[in-house]
């Protein structure tokens, strides 16, 4: 998985885990939205070429336990957006606050734990770590929390029952279908129990039969966990099953 920006604005040291403690998932009276975007802005420059100015002062809010399509053209910048919100990149201006606090404000290592901690990452291409099982690559965002091996293990071992693949624990990716390996990275996802699930095309690489399927896990787990999603998609049916849909056009979303 990628890395946030190295250099991280903000240079507090402490954990970032302390910041949450009031703020969980954003359910209760009073609390901040899991995820909110102000005001962002992303632009690129390059060598030669002139400013490319992707995103427009984008305003978003996600409430809890809600999920949430993204819907646009190829290169609107949905990718883009989604990378903003998952603490992946920095805006050129505005501001993404996640459980309230602004993480402009954290530096390289508490952005990489916020990630860790609070959000659920799954892209259209798995990410496993291919000379690990499917148990183990479920495991590691725990460990690298900080969990104890055994309940690490535990914890994986019951997402993956969970999606459907109670007896394939010791396979390897290449040993598994797309289907399935998309499953194990739902799992992983889920595993340190995120209020947030970021889900950018998470069905794009796979046949319509196996998309759907997918698609109806990312859901039914979206549900039982109690997650808030977000998902960038190019699939109508996935956009559907959400509850509201957005269309990022010209830099900006717009309700559809």
């Amino acid at each position: 998985m990628s890395e946030a920006n190295e250099h991280g604005r903000g240079g507090g040291g402490g954990s970032v885990g302390s910041r949450y403690a009031a703020a969980g998932r954003g359910d209760g009276v009073g609390s901040p939205p899991p995820l909110e975007a102000r005001g962002l802005h992303r632009t690129y420059r390059g060598v030669a070429g002139p400013e490319l100015h992707i995103l427009r002062g984008v305003d978003f809010s996600l409430a809890a336990g809600e999920a949430v399509a993204i819907v646009g053209a190829s290169g609107s910048g949905k990718s883009t957006l989604l990378h903003l919100l998952g603490a992946l990149d920095r805006p050129s201006a505005g501001s993404v606050l996640v459980g309230g606090t602004d993480i402009s404000t954290l530096n390289a290592e508490q952005s990489a734990e916020l990630r860790n901690r609070r959000i659920g990452f799954v892209f259209q291409f798995h990410h496993l770590l291919r000379d690990f099982t499917a148990l183990e690559n479920v495991m590691i965002p725990s460990l690298i929390r900080g969990d104890a091996p055994a309940g690490a293990k535990e914890r994986a071992a019951e997402l993956l029952h969970q999606v459907g693949l109670g007896g394939r624990f010791g396979h390897k990716p290449r040993e598994l279908s797309g289907g399935e390996q998309q499953r194990v990275a739902v799992a992983r996802a889920l595993v340190n129990e995120p209020f947030i699930l970021l889900a950018d095309e998470p069905t794009g690489d796979l046949d319509s039969e196996t998309s759907g399927d997918v698609q109806d896990l990312l859901f039914e787990m979206k549900k039982r966990h109690g997650v808030a999603l977000v998902v960038v998609t190019h699939n109508r049916e996935l956009a559907a099953k959400a509850e509201r849909v957005l269309r990022l056009r010209e830099g900006v979303l717009e309700n559809v």
